[in-house]
């Protein structure tokens, strides 16, 4: 929670014009606490958005969707290696991980608040667990693939 506070506080100072008092701009605190995988066209976007709220939304919202259609990409591609029981089991995990997300999504729009900036972390947690997601399906894949 430290880490979520801490990119919120970040986002914060950008957003509100005091990022030069930070030591480290947004981009390298998101890039520090980031999953492998964000791309670097997320992190130059967040550099040219500079302190632009609606900026910093659309690079956020460009971001998901690239995530999002890299775990469906990896998603489709281990589900057409998989077979029988292994084929089943990913499915329903795949159910799972889904509903977790509706879970957790809906708890953090609860604990954070309204403001601009709570928008903007709610969205990058939820590409960060894209990230993660579609990360655990690529070692997945390649452990399918070496079968």
């Amino acid at each position: 929670m430290k880490t979520a506070r801490t990119l919120a506080v970040s986002l914060a100072l950008l957003v509100y014009g005091a990022a030069a008092v930070a030591a480290d701009s947004t981009r390298q605190v998101i890039q520090r606490n980031a999953p492998k995988g964000i791309t670097t066209a997320f992190y130059t976007c967040i550099d040219k958005a500079g302190s632009d709220t609606v900026a910093l939304g659309a690079c956020l919202s460009t971001e998901k969707t690239a995530q999002d259609a890299r775990l469906n990409t990896t998603y489709k591609a281990l589900l057409g290696k998989l077979h029988g029981k292994a084929k089943d089991q990913l499915i329903s995990a795949e159910r799972a991980w889904l509903k977790f997300q509706n879970e957790d999504g809906t708890f953090q729009n609860l604990l954070y608040g309204d403001e601009t900036v709570d928008d903007l972390q709610l969205t990058q947690n939820e590409i960060f667990r894209l990230c993660e997601r579609a990360n655990a399906l690529d070692k997945y894949l390649s452990v399918a693939n070496d079968k």
